[in-house]
């Protein structure tokens, strides 16, 4: 289908950054680009839009995502995130069962409690978490993803006592007599979450992903890198709801699938699956193989070289050391996938490289593209071992929103390298933009809005947080469209306005370049084109 868009602000995000006025899109594909007058003559005879002046920009990219997990919390799980006391946990959660007349013995899951919020700071305690109920297992997931409590009954079910040890990569917190508290560092989780039923019904995962699906293109997202598969039963039952509801015409959106794994005995799961990291199966493209190396700064679990400044008796956790990562990259590349981590604390990132970095031969070889995701804390050493594999930073804007009242007081002098988006860009480090839904909101105008200002979205901290490292909105809009693009190998079809590529855009209510900063994240989405096909208008 042949249709022409004219009277627009349709900024290209091309090399030049150059601004159109019209757009021609066909088959899928933009086949002109100029004045009103070029436009239509090159495309000829078609449909036209009257943009009215509107701002248009490529199709949002989000560097990683839970698609998955996103639709879970939304429609299977006790939203927690609004709490701001372990009372007020309690509460919510009772309303909850009663409210969804859960079985007794049922399992019951919660996300998004944050003990930053409470008055005294502290983690909840199965004591405590007792009070909810003694009649369902509990597994509440602190908003990092990385952190639970469980009541006392999970911990039974689990098997979990005094004398269950710590596993690698993480750690049961303890009450002073040496018996658990109920609050599960990093891998240590899994010991209650193995127990917990994960969903294997193909058509249950069909409807998730398409729930998830709406959401992204109503915030003008094309492209997903999410990380889905740990979330499941049946790693086969989701990749073939994938596949099915591309077929079915019910994939609006492309995917990058992450594919995560908490032990190395995990990858053959993968390797059996015939396929290879970048091959494309419809709008399904294979990414690289996901693990975890570290938690989170909110909960002290960030795997860091020096012990945490307000917490000097931990180092946070780390899931493995340089020999086993050196391993575990070698056999992810010797089977043509790329690879990615989950880390945050600059042991964990340098850790990484390092492994990346003992096979950047064969990563160079096969043409890999490695990447990090987080990658928050950092150092000088770091910046040098980036560049050395060329690995790009998957990075979450929207931390500045939430971590900037906690992370001084977490590393003290060590935040002069850290959250430096703007650092890294101008030493040549490739970066991306990821939303981290359902830990942060999805929208990427909010994200541009915090690169550019340096501040959370009600404008704090006073003149910005750290503002040496604020971004131009071009760079901003860039890590969301053009940069993303690069993550998965697809700069040439995706990411930018240019004749011949994809034609996904997003029409908006506002300009990002002329609002006043603090009013980027005001403006609206109000139509979203993917294929050249509208797949969302407001």
């Amino acid at each position: 289908m042949k249709r022409i868009f004219i009277n627009g602000k349709i900024r290209a995000i091309d090399a030049e950054n150059r601004l159109y006025q019209a757009m021609g899109c066909e088959d899928g594909k933009i086949a002109a680009l100029g004045t009103k007058d070029e436009v239509i003559k090159a495309m000829g005879d078609c449909e036209i839009v009257d943009l009215a002046g509107r701002d248009v920009l490529p199709g949002f990219i989000d560097a990683h995502i839970h698609l998955l997990d996103h639709a879970i919390f939304e429609k299977k799980t006790a939203l927690l995130s609004g709490v701001k006391s372990v009372e007020e946990l309690v509460q919510t959660m009772k309303a909850y069962i009663a409210d969804e007349n859960i079985p007794e013995g049922q399992w019951v899951t919660g996300f998004g409690w944050d003990q930053e919020a409470f008055p005294d700071g502290q983690f909840p305690t199965c004591e405590q978490l007792d009070q909810i109920t003694d009649k369902h297992p509990l597994m509440l997931n602190r908003r990092c993803g990385t952190i639970c409590a469980a009541n006392s009954m999970a911990m039974r079910i689990a098997g979990v006592d005094r004398n269950t040890k710590d596993p690698q990569g993480g750690e049961l917190v303890r009450f002073a007599d040496g018996s658990p508290t109920g609050v599960m560092l990093e891998s240590a989780m899994s010991l209650i979450g193995d127990c917990v039923p994960k969903i294997g019904d193909k058509l249950e995962l069909k409807e998730l992903l398409a729930f998830s699906f709406d959401e992204m293109v109503k915030n003008g997202v094309t492209v997903c890198h999410t990380e889905d598969f740990y979330s499941v039963s049946d790693k086969r039952a989701l990749w073939e709801a994938y596949l099915e509801l591309f077929a079915e015409g019910r994939m609006p959106i492309d995917l990058v699938l992450q594919l995560r794994i908490h032990r190395p005995d995990q990858l053959q799961e993968f390797f059996d699956f015939g396929f290879h990291s970048w091959q494309r199966f419809g709008n399904v493209k294979i990414g690289p193989i996901k693990f975890l190396g570290d938690g989170s700064l909110g909960a002290w679990s960030a795997g860091l070289n020096e012990p945490y400044s307000d917490k000097p008796d931990t180092c946070g956790c780390l899931y493995w050391n340089k020999e086993e990562l050196a391993r575990i990259a070698k056999e992810i590349v010797d089977h043509d996938f790329d690879l990615t981590i989950h880390a945050i604390g600059d042991a964990a990132v340098e850790n990484f490289l390092d492994g990346c970095i003992s096979v950047k031969e064969e990563i160079k070889a096969k043409g890999l593209r490695p990447s990090i995701i987080h990658s928050q804390i950092m150092n000088e050493r770091i910046f040098e071992k980036y560049k050395v594999v060329d690995a790009i930073g998957l990075v979450q804007p929207m931390y500045i929103h939430s971590d900037w009242s906690i992370a001084d007081d977490r590393v003290g002098e060590r935040m002069k390298t850290s959250y430096c988006f703007n650092s890294m860009l101008k030493q040549g480090i490739r970066l991306a933009a990821g939303s981290d839904l359902p830990i942060e909101s999805v929208n990427p105008l909010e994200g541009i809005q915090v690169n550019v200002t340096r501040k959370d979205l009600t404008g704090q901290p006073e003149g910005g947080w750290y503002p040496e490292e604020r971004l131009s909105r071009l760079e901003a809009v860039k890590m969301h469209t053009i940069y993303g693009a690069y993550v998965s190998k697809d700069e040439d079809r995706l990411g930018s306005l240019e004749v011949g590529k994809q034609a996904n855009f997003v029409i908006l209510s506002g300009d990002v370049f002329t609002v006043p900063e603090n009013e980027i994240k005001e403006i609206k989405v109000l139509e979203t084109y993917i294929d050249g096909d509208c797949k969302y208008k407001a």
